[in-house]
């Protein structure tokens, strides 16, 4: 008689896999909702850690801000101006397929956020609607990453077509998935401005100041011990390799400790209505405006900034690597500490004037840095000062969440799906408007790419030129549109 080997238990780990992957077969199926997948959602394994009706001192820190700081921290080192340099630095890429790359992949993200939007817009499970998707990215975002630098050693055809591949494959689906969930967690934590204003500071000091800081200052040390050129290409996919696995503590701890509390408006009408009807109202298009301006900067000053180091202020690799972590030190400074103490600024003189005064001094700083790029102590004051500018402009994504509330209460519905959409669109688009800007400017005006992290080099006047005007000049005018936007409106009217 042949015995029947026992079947194994599944791990803890495992069961929460199973589960999640579950439930979210059937989240995403109109007739399988209901009691059947909230019986799978309501499995322990699968709760949220977070179970008080107000948001407590656990969800703000660990839910807010540690499980996203180290989520855009891998994603800050694996996706922005450092995946450019391989692509440039360490491969030796270029050509306009290549170019033309990242604002082609932005509008496919664009076209797939509407489609994200309305999955995770009709998602109905007891753990909410953005949060399952959280499990979802996490899963994916590391071999997403992992790809990014897996690019082999074959024809410049065959390389091309994996660069292609990966490169959407990370922002269109993994990293899309990610955004979209993580931006909606914030409206949909309370109905209590106070709470959400200081949930906002979190989601921007996460978002922005911690994997912005760590990224900018021991990055630069750690590329210029890894090298560039194409003998450093494995050591660049080793390192990667380690951030990528990141993604799956990130995703597991911003999931078991963050809630959904707004549950209970329904999201029937598809993304292009939504946006129609959000429209209708001028504050939405005020804030949509605001925070296009805000990531237009953003994105321009991020992909920039290692060449302007690196070319502008130095003349290699090496250099620029000490200019670069000088450089963020003083400038992620004033976001740091700013952020804690908006919130007792904006009680007393208000979002209006907080963000006005802001957006002035982000002009007075931008353009310090713009008219001095020889002078490296006039760049740390100019970009000082426009670090406390950019202080303000966090509170975007809260008179977001303001809006929603009017719309919702003149309307019926809540639109939490298309603000997470719009908000990740204009990002992308955003980061993809400034990669094809360096990558173009890299191939139009003869960029010489180092053969090692030490090696010297007098790159042409065009070039630096550009650099330091996509540092500082594309910021200038971004405050200065945002200056005169704000100052059109009437703050008592316009809930700005």
């Amino acid at each position: 008689m042949t015995r029947v080997p026992k079947r194994e238990k599944p791990t803890t780990f495992g069961k929460m896999l199973l589960f999640t992957f579950e439930g979210i077969i059937m989240m995403g199926s109109e007739k399988q909702r209901g009691r059947e997948n909230m019986r799978v959602w309501d499995k322990l394994i699968l709760r949220s850690r977070v179970d008080s009706e107000n948001v407590g001192k656990a969800e703000m820190f660990l839910g807010y801000l540690l499980g996203p700081s180290l989520m855009y921290l891998m994603i800050s080192a694996l996706s922005g101006t450092y995946l450019m340099q391989f692509y440039t630095d360490v491969v030796g890429v270029t050509g306009s397929v290549i170019v033309i790359m990242p604002i082609i992949s932005k509008i496919a993200v664009a076209v797939m956020n509407i489609v994200f939007g309305n999955l995770i817009g009709k998602t109905s499970t007891s753990q909410g609607k953005a949060r399952p998707w959280l499990l979802v990215s996490g899963a994916i975002l590391p071999f997403a990453g992992i790809l990014l630098y897996a690019i082999p050693h074959a024809s410049y055809q065959v390389q091309v077509l994996w660069i292609l591949f990966s490169y959407n494959f990370f922002f269109v689906i993994a990293f899309n998935i990610y955004a979209l969930a993580h931006n909606m967690l914030l409206p949909r934590a309370s109905r209590k401005t106070e709470e959400r204003d200081k949930l906002s500071l979190f989601k921007n000091v996460s978002e922005g100041m911690i994997p912005g800081t760590l990224s900018a200052v021991l990055m630069p040390f750690i590329i210029r011990g890894i090298g560039v050129g194409a003998d450093a290409q494995s050591r660049w996919f080793r390192f990667m390799l380690i951030l990528s696995i990141i993604a799956v503590p990130a995703a597991l701890i911003e999931y078991y400790f963050t809630k959904e509390r707004i549950n209970d408006s329904k999201e029937s009408s598809p993304i292009l209505k939504q946006m129609k009807e959000s429209f209708r109202y001028r504050e939405w298009g005020v804030v949509i405006l605001l925070i296009a301006l805000r990531q237009l900067d953003s994105c321009f000053m991020t992909s920039s900034m290692i060449y302007y180091c690196n070319w502008v202020l130095g003349n290699s690799v090496q250099s620029g690597a000490n200019f670069q972590a000088l450089l963020n030190v003083i400038g992620q400074f004033p976001l740091g500490i700013g952020t804690f103490l908006l919130w007792p600024i904006v009680k007393k003189y208000g979002k209006y004037n907080t963000m006005k005064a802001g957006f002035l001094l982000g002009i007075i700083g931008s353009l310090i840095v713009l008219l001095s790029p020889s002078n490296f102590v006039l760049v740390l004051i100019g970009m000082f000062i426009k670090s406390v500018g950019s202080v303000p402009t966090t509170m975007s994504i809260s008179l977001l969440s303001d809006v929603m509330d009017r719309i919702e209460r003149k309307t019926g519905n809540r639109y939490d799906s298309l603000a997470a959409s719009v908000n990740s669109i204009v990002h992308n688009i955003s980061l993809g408007l400034g990669q094809t800007a360096i990558l173009f400017s890299i191939s139009k005006f003869g960029y010489i790419v180092p053969s090692s992290s030490e090696q010297v080099i007098e790159q042409t006047a065009a070039l630096r030129g550009f650099f330091n005007f996509a540092m500082a000049g594309i910021p200038l005018i971004c405050f200065t549109l945002s200056f005169i936007l704000i100052s059109a409106f009437n703050k008592k009217d316009d809930m700005i």
